[in-house]
């Protein structure tokens, strides 16, 4: 009983220990994610708290279907509003909290801005002021109205609801998608800028274009210097640059500026993330390890369950018969075995033995097992 209340306390201990804040202060990386991931990602939806971030879109004025367009959420508020040092947005379709990415009104996401391809990022809001800015470059697939909502998830480190998941989502902002000019000098619509790069490779994009002549790219640092990229015609509308290699993990981003004999424009900004790619680790170890910690779990168990009295000679008695036996009673024992009769005066009947007369002398004696007296 010592033995399992000792478990039982360890238990309470180790589950008090931690902590009961609803919020995740360490986030969970950028994706593709819905608005309910608020609940899912962040905390408990139901212990959500309501943001005091302002929040609004941006976007150009002109957008091209087919074409690539910035797409802008400003995030006014932020370290005056909120005590928080990590943020989550989103930019949806909808506010139906589920299927509400753009791609499910016939968006493509080319960049997140970080490298990846998702609707959803983290910004660190350190020494940023009241202001957080974070663009995406999308592609719509067809012309007509379309509305894009900016949602913000975070925590906040004081205040009457600390360490509850705060949640915020703008109003919708319509953005029409207008017919490409004709002759516009433009990126083909099968062409996907590459988002992510190994540390220390240098990236080779293949630019394909349309109703393009001359094509001038520019590439920046995260430090915002602009550097001119030498570009190639490979053939018509192929245009080839590099971009070097980055010595530690980190994000450059480029543009074209394209022209022909029609309109010329200039692309958005797409942002190409250098990055480490983790060793494989061999699992079969980890699962080895969980079995055994398993087994031991198991055995504990097993361990806790036995009576605390009870010793390994008291056991014998549940497989071993000749045990059970020999601590039978004696005068169990004696009762279970059949008084004799008391023979004939002329001794055992013809043919009869010992071990007969001892079981059946009763019988022969009442006449009815053989040829007895009757």
């Amino acid at each position: 009983m010592n033995q399992r209340v000792k478990v039982l306390v360890l238990l309470i201990v180790l589950v008090t220990s931690t902590t009961f804040s609803a919020a995740e202060p360490g986030g969970n990386g950028d994706g593709l994610r819905d608005m309910q991931c608020g609940g899912a990602c962040h905390g408990d939806a139901g212990q959500n708290a309501t943001s005091l971030l302002t929040l609004s879109i941006e976007y150009p004025e002109q957008v091209w279907v087919g074409q690539p367009a910035e797409v802008r959420i400003v995030v006014e508020g932020v370290d005056v509003a909120h005590d928080e040092q990590l943020i989550g947005l989103f930019l949806l379709s909808s506010t139906n909290a589920h299927g509400d990415t753009p791609l499910e009104d016939g968006w493509e996401i080319l960049s997140n801005g970080q490298g990846g391809s998702g609707n959803y990022v983290e910004r660190s809001t350190d020494g940023t002021g009241s202001i957080l800015e974070h663009t995406w470059v999308l592609r719509a697939d067809a012309i007509g109205a379309k509305t894009l909502y900016a949602a913000v998830h975070h925590a906040d480190a004081s205040g009457p609801a600390q360490g509850s998941p705060f949640f915020g989502v703008s109003q919708g902002f319509e953005i029409n998608v207008a017919p490409v000019p004709e002759d516009l000098a433009r990126i083909h619509e099968d062409f996907t800028p590459t988002t992510a790069r190994e540390v220390g490779e240098d990236l080779t994009v293949l630019l394909h274009t349309k109703y393009t002549d001359a094509a001038q790219v520019e590439w920046r640092t995260e430090d915002g210097a602009v550097i001119q990229a030498a570009v190639n015609s490979t053939e018509a509308n192929y245009w080839q640059f590099t971009l070097p290699a980055a010595i530690a993990p980190s994000t450059i981003e480029w543009r074209a500026t394209l022209s022909g004999e029609g309109p010329s424009q200039t692309t958005p900004w797409f942002a190409v993330s250098a990055q480490i790619t983790p060793e494989e680790v061999d699992a079969l170890p980890i699962y080895l390890q969980g079995l055994a910690m398993g087994l031991v779990l198991f055995g504990a168990v097993l361990a806790m369950q036995r009576p605390s009295g009870q010793t390994d000679d008291s056991l014998k008695i549940y497989d071993e018969t000749p045990t059970i036996e020999a601590l039978q009673p004696a005068e169990e024992a004696a009762d279970s075995q059949p008084s004799i009769a008391p023979l004939p005066e002329e001794g055992l009947p013809p043919g009869w033995t010992d071990e007969q007369w001892q079981w059946y002398g009763h019988e022969y004696l009442a006449g009815t097992y053989g040829d007895g007296p009757q």
